[in-house]
């Protein structure tokens, strides 16, 4: 990946990105029935739950990290000059320290801190994998792919959180940077998914999760395969980091990330933002994970597996 020791603006990361190497393929996520998920306009705002921070950043330098990593998704060129899409992301502090997953039309982040547990618990009393990083629901029309709701949860129980860029010397085994993790989440939640593809992931149902095509029809890459060509894991959709350098990296999307931003929701004149129109959903999930350091990628993976399933969720 790209590494940088300064912050410097979109912009000039969009053009190296855009020098760096041509774009390749994006992946997008679908519902049961095979339909691409996406927004009915992109215009997402996303409620943070800020009333109680980990300790690690304070509530501005969470909030502005969130809405740094909207920024990127927002700001999505594809010649590293012009602003090619429609996604409006910002992100609003709200006081609740916590809050339920669900389709409500509200679409929240989580820090999950007193246990890694969704909220509502499910009927069998089971917690998230620990190993997961973060995790984002996206709710969904089954048959138009049309995305309702969006909730996205992030482990503060068994990690820390913090910003590698200016305080590299704070990050320990389980500290990550926050703004590069859920920059990669955002992608999940405008419909974009992992860049490989995990096998032993099941639908709500039960159903294994097909191997997804991407934008150009191939089949997308196993994540255990040997040999993934940079421009699949140097993405920000790839499905893991090894360090905590390699997460501050995600910040910056890679050519093949701005090219489905700008694919899925081009922009264009008189763009009116509208509500999602209406139910009928299903759930998906998807949730990103560390790669340990000093372990293949084929570890990680086998920790991720039970973390990929596409659970349900009530919409009542």
């Amino acid at each position: 990946m790209r590494t940088r020791t300064t912050l410097v603006t979109f912009s000039a990361l969009a053009g190296l990105a855009t020098l760096s190497a041509p774009a390749a393929a994006y992946v997008r996520t679908t519902t049961e029935l095979g339909v691409a998920t996406a927004w009915r306009t992109p215009c997402v705002t996303m409620e943070f739950s800020l009333g109680g921070p980990p300790r690690e950043l304070d509530v501005e330098g969470y909030l502005g990290a969130a809405q740094q990593a909207g920024t990127a998704w927002s700001q999505a060129s594809v010649d590293g000059i012009d602003r090619c899409t429609n996604v409006v992301f910002s992100v609003e502090s709200v006081p609740a320290v916590a809050g339920q997953v669900g389709l409500d039309y509200h679409n929240r982040m989580i820090l999950r801190q007193d246990r890694w547990c969704s909220d509502p618990l499910p009927k069998d009393g089971s917690c998230y994998d620990p190993s997961a990083l973060a995790i984002t629901s996206v709710f969904r029309n089954k048959t138009s792919g049309e995305i309702l709701d969006a909730d996205v949860e992030i482990n503060a129980h068994d990690f820390t959180w913090g910003d590698y860029l200016a305080h590299p010397e704070q990050f320990g085994a389980n500290t990550h940077d926050f703004q590069g993790t859920i920059t990669h989440e955002f992608g999940h939640v405008i419909g974009l998914d992992h860049t490989c593809f995990t096998a032993g992931a099941t639908f709500s149902d039960g159903t294994p999760v097909p191997r997804p095509l991407d934008n150009k029809g191939n089949s997308v890459p196993l994540c255990s395969a040997g040999n993934l060509p940079p421009a699949i894991t140097q993405a920000t959709m790839y499905v893991s980091v090894a360090t905590p350098s390699g997460e501050a990296e995600l910040r910056s999307l890679s050519p093949d990330d701005m090219q489905g931003a700008c694919e899925i929701y081009p922009i264009a004149n008189n763009f009116v933002c509208l509500p999602p129109s209406g139910s009928g959903s299903t759930s998906g999930g998807c949730s990103y994970a560390r790669q340990p350091r000093g372990d293949s990628i084929t570890g990680a993976l086998a920790l991720l597996a039970l973390a990929l399933v596409f659970r349900a969720r009530r919409s009542d």
